[in-house]
């Protein structure tokens, strides 16, 4: 059985290992007219990333004066920072995810959005991981089980619900389901011939 959410964290973490998805990372530059820093997601494919890890050991922070050693294109370079390049984080990879808003009207009709959120490894492995805890898992449910990552998700869905005063709960009648991750629980679940039972998940072959 999955007695507990670190085992079907292992789950998660080793079906992340054979998923192909794009990788982003996070590149930083000084935005303009303010010298301020800004950050963006940029995709990088595991060539680009090993040059520029080849540069950094090379030539330290200034490796953003180098680039164009492996980018021959200023316009490429340029489009991978807000202003002046400062730095690319190449310690965490992002990947983006779909999720999906089912808003009710007063009326009884229903809007539906479609949202692509950017989360971390390691936040997408917990994601899949509370879907194999519990079947029955909503957004609702994942801000009473891990508020930390409920939040992270909610800031990639401000379009919707941001207020001045902060971010709105999502509660009915508005549902964000989550597509993409239910999707891949589905598939660990036949992957290892995961039953269900009592509203959780039974592991009767672990492979």
């Amino acid at each position: 059985m999955i007695e507990t959410f670190e085992q079907a964290l292992q789950l998660a973490n080793e079906f992340l290992a054979t998923k192909e998805r794009k990788n982003y990372y996070e590149s930083k530059g000084i935005s303009e007219p303010y010298p301020e820093y800004a950050g963006m997601l940029v995709e990088l494919s595991d060539d680009l990333v090993s040059q520029i890890r080849t540069l950094k050991e090379r030539y330290g922070q200034d490796f953003v004066n180098h680039l164009q050693e492996i980018i021959d294109d200023e316009d490429v370079i340029s489009d991978m920072f807000y202003g002046d390049p400062v730095d690319i984080n190449l310690d965490y990879v992002y990947h983006q995810y779909t999720f999906k808003i089912h808003e009710l009207k007063p009326d009884g009709t229903t809007n539906v959005y479609s949202c692509n959120i950017d989360l971390k490894d390691e936040e997408y492995a917990r994601l899949l991981a509370w879907h194999l805890y519990d079947e029955h898992l909503t957004i609702n449910i994942l801000r009473q089980r891990d508020g930390n990552l409920y939040n992270t998700i909610m800031r990639g869905i401000d379009g919707h619900y941001y207020q001045p005063e902060g971010y709105l709960w999502v509660e009915n009648p508005y549902v964000a389901t989550l597509d993409e991750a239910k999707a891949d629980a589905e598939t660990i679940i036949r992957q290892h011939d995961i039953k269900c039972g009592g509203g959780y998940l039974v592991l009767t072959n672990l492979r």
